[in-house]
């Protein structure tokens, strides 16, 4: 009988469930795929179809926090009326509000990441497709409103916020503040700069200083050593002309 996508997305998160419920009792290194798939009530084949790795898990697992994240701001009626840094805010509150129930997890994951180096920082950025999209679209509002000037290297922004959001994690995980009230400073007066940054001119004018070094010094520099070769080029052209007739 062929099972259904909604089927196989409920068996999805249950595995995905089960892992970390296994991983935070056991640790990543001890929770084996064998007893994940027991909990989870599916057969070892069936937990390899869909997590071929145990490090799929945890790529899948942040990416499902990402949608969630999107489905709840989706929710908000009047999310349309807050300013960037409103919408930016609570995007990484929300998230952070998503992973507080499963915190022992997400430090396990960031020990490997910052500590261990057992899983490369570099893998995680195929899990942000979801929350880069989710940005750049609040981005794309504000500067179609007027909110913002559009900036240079416009693309480029919403890949930037993630990184801003790895930073953001890391600090909360080793933050021991009662109700993370350093977090919540920290992710307060960091925004506030980037909201500065965003209302100012500063990133026009950083463009404007890069795109006059570009021009007037490593343009010339690649001219002068390009010259050699075209000399070496014009002089073979002389050489056959002689050699030829």
């Amino acid at each position: 009988m062929k099972i259904s996508q909604e089927n196989k997305e409920l068996t999805r998160r249950k595995i995905l469930e089960c892992a970390v419920e296994l991983i935070i009792t056991k640790g990543f290194k001890d929770a084996s795929m064998r007893e994940i798939a027991k909990n989870a009530g599916v057969s070892n084949p069936t937990i390899y179809n869909y997590f071929p790795t145990k490090e799929q898990l945890l790529y899948a697992y942040i990416e499902l926090k990402h949608e969630q994240a999107r489905e709840i701001l989706v929710k908000i009626e009047d999310f349309h009326t807050y300013t960037l840094r409103e919408q930016l805010q609570t995007l990484i509150e929300t998230e952070l509000e998503l992973y507080l129930e499963d915190r022992e997890f997400i430090i396990q994951i960031s020990e490997m990441v910052f500590h261990s180096s057992s899983i490369k920082l570099d893998s995680l950025y195929n899990t942000n497709r979801i929350f880069v999209e989710t940005v750049n679209e609040m981005f794309s509002l504000a500067i179609e409103s007027g909110e913002i000037e559009k900036p240079p290297f416009e693309t480029l922004l919403p890949k930037l916020f993630w990184d801003y959001f790895v930073v953001v994690v890391a600090y909360w995980v080793n933050d021991e503040s009662e109700s993370f009230e350093d977090t919540t400073q920290f992710i307060d007066h960091s925004m506030g700069l980037i909201e500065s940054i965003l209302n100012s001119s500063l990133l026009n004018k950083a463009a404007d200083l890069g795109l006059f070094l570009f021009k007037k010094h490593l343009l010339s520099s690649i001219t002068k050593f390009a010259m050699p070769k075209t000399k070496l080029k014009t002089a073979k052209q002389k050489l056959g002309e002689v050699f030829h007739g």
